[in-house]
């Protein structure tokens, strides 16, 4: 987040820590903690997700891209890629998705 927003783009983002989304928000950033919400205006605005989650939570990460966001173009910055490719395969996504860092 502040990399995009240092290069002028709006970001928002979306965490499942209430502690994680304050410390966002105390920071300046447009954070939350609704996730099908921060999806539904991803898709609107066609933003970029990133996902940044640990292995065990991607599918369920996924699951919420494809119900709400599918159109979205997708990046990662989880450690592992081949798994990580497989899953965004198993979900249909894999045509919006570049793997990334690290």
């Amino acid at each position: 987040m502040r990399a995009a927003a240092a290069a002028g783009r709006e970001v928002f983002g979306y965490n499942r820590s209430v502690d994680g989304v304050k410390a966002a928000q105390f920071d300046g950033y447009d954070a939350t903690t609704a996730i099908d919400a921060a999806l539904s205006r991803a898709a609107d605005s066609g933003a970029l997700i990133v996902l940044a989650v640990p292995m065990p939570a991607l599918g369920s990460m996924l699951s919420h891209v494809r119900a709400h966001a599918p159109d979205c173009p997708l990046t990662d910055v989880i450690s592992v890629k081949g798994p990580v490719l497989a899953q965004v395969e198993a979900a249909g996504l894999r045509p919006r998705f570049v793997g990334w860092h690290p």
